[in-house]
């Protein structure tokens, strides 16, 4: 049952879900291999090729280095500023 790339899954008995191959083809996912699973909130499950997880790890990372650059400028900033205010006082 396909609407809007939405499908529907069962679970065995073994809990174990039933991947339609119109879903894996449309995510490019081969049809056996390993995936990358990660909970994304309450009833909610993301499957991921393991390089397209290496990808959004590193993306996240990168992030994470430039957002700290950005507040290690800040501090300096802020700290050039008040120095200078001290030394006008």
């Amino acid at each position: 049952m396909s609407d809007v790339g939405t499908y529907r899954l069962a679970l065995g008995s073994d809990r174990r879900p039933s991947l339609p191959d119109a879903l894996l083809d449309e995510a490019g996912l081969p049809a056996a291999g390993e995936l990358v699973a990660y909970v994304a909130g309450p009833g909610r499950i993301v499957l991921e090729a393991p390089g397209a997880a290496l990808a959004r790890l590193r993306a996240a990372v990168a992030e994470g280095k430039r957002r700290r650059r950005r507040a290690d400028d800040l501090e300096t900033s802020l700290f050039t500023d008040r120095s200078a205010d001290a030394s006008r006082e």
